[in-house]
């Protein structure tokens, strides 16, 4: 437990922390703030000592940033380490979910920069508010300064555009845009459409008995097993039969390979859509088809969610619905 510590007339923060000269263990020492020991001084202390609580909770200690003032300022760099070892290695953020969702963007900031509050505000300013990559951006940004202890900027808080979650593919245009592919590509659409799998999933991926679909356990939430909907489209889109794609040199062995892969394909099919949409039509499809007999928890599983993520992402499809749903009852027709 660290606390505040007047000594002569000066503050200090006392706790147990790591050795300075770096021999293992912990020692009850004090950090001089060179603060004289007044009522104003004393706030900022009460401040930097939640800094201090932070860092030692966190695992980010380092005695540089208290014994002097220019090491304070962290390189961009170094906070991106923190916060791999934050999310991956004592999170439970996939080793792939960082290089596909959250590397890609983070490798555009300054490597060697400072870690400001406005270096941080002008990367998000690269963004629509509204966007999916404002929104990544903006919750990395803020665990990220928690981490390394730098102010977060006042900022606009992400907001979502409804009109890009409810714009998907009917099942007819589904079909249509399939079929209009050529394999390996015909099938991995397939796959997306059929059981709604984000595209990192699909080669990974395993058919067993029933058609039903397994996820392997190194994806974006892990190992599940995934029904088909509809049925029909196993056969009419030849999903027992696997298509791989050419992995091509330096890029085919990437976690966001197939992403890429696809997006290309999308464009080169002239298509309005994103690759996404087949999943959230897969989404949509469940609710339609699924009615009351379907909860919540089933169908967030089934897309390796969260039913809390299920509901945010999916509440286009989800809410009109469960309305829908709760008025036939009422009606007495359900």
């Amino acid at each position: 437990m660290a606390s505040i510590n007047a000594q002569r007339g000066r503050l200090y923060l006392l706790a147990k922390l790591p050795r300075r000269d770096g021999t293992p263990g912990l020692q009850q020492t004090r950090i001089a703030l060179k603060l004289d020991d007044t009522l104003i001084n004393r706030r900022v202390a009460a401040k930097q000592l939640q800094t201090l609580e932070r860092q030692l909770a966190g695992g980010t200690f380092e005695w540089a940033y208290w014994l002097d003032e220019t090491a304070r300022t962290i390189t961009w760099r170094d906070a991106i380490a923190r916060l791999y070892r934050a999310r991956v290695v004592l999170g439970r953020t996939g080793e792939s979910t960082w290089q596909v969702n959250y590397l890609g963007r983070l490798r555009q900031l300054p490597q060697s920069g400072a870690c400001t509050s406005e270096s941080m505000a002008k990367a998000l300013e690269r963004y629509d508010r509204a966007s999916a990559s404002y929104k990544e951006l903006y919750y990395l940004m803020l665990h990220l300064a928690k981490l390394v202890a730098v102010p977060f900027p006042e900022v606009p808080l992400p907001t979502y555009n409804q009109a890009q979650l409810v714009a998907v593919p009917t099942d007819a245009e589904i079909i249509a845009w399939v079929e209009g592919a050529h394999d390996p590509v015909r099938w991995y659409w397939g796959m997306m459409a059929c059981y709604g799998l984000r595209p990192h999933e699909i080669e990974g991926s395993v058919l067993i008995e029933r058609d039903l679909c397994q996820v392997a356990q190194d994806t974006k939430t892990g190992f599940r097993t995934v029904v088909p909907l509809p049925r029909e489209w196993v056969e009419r889109f030849g999903l027992r039969d696997r298509r791989l794609r050419l992995k091509l040199k330096d890029s085919g062995d990437r976690p966001d390979a197939v992403s890429k892969w696809l997006s290309d394909k999308l464009r080169r099919q002239g298509l309005p859509w994103r690759p996404y949409a087949l999943r959230h039509a897969y989404a949509a499809r469940l609710w339609r088809q699924g009615g009351s007999r379907l909860d919540i928890y089933t169908a967030a599983r089934l897309m390796g969610h969260t039913a809390t993520q299920h509901a945010k992402t999916y509440r286009a499809h989800i809410q009109p619905h469960q309305v829908a749903e709760a008025a036939e009852r009422a009606l007495g027709g359900g």
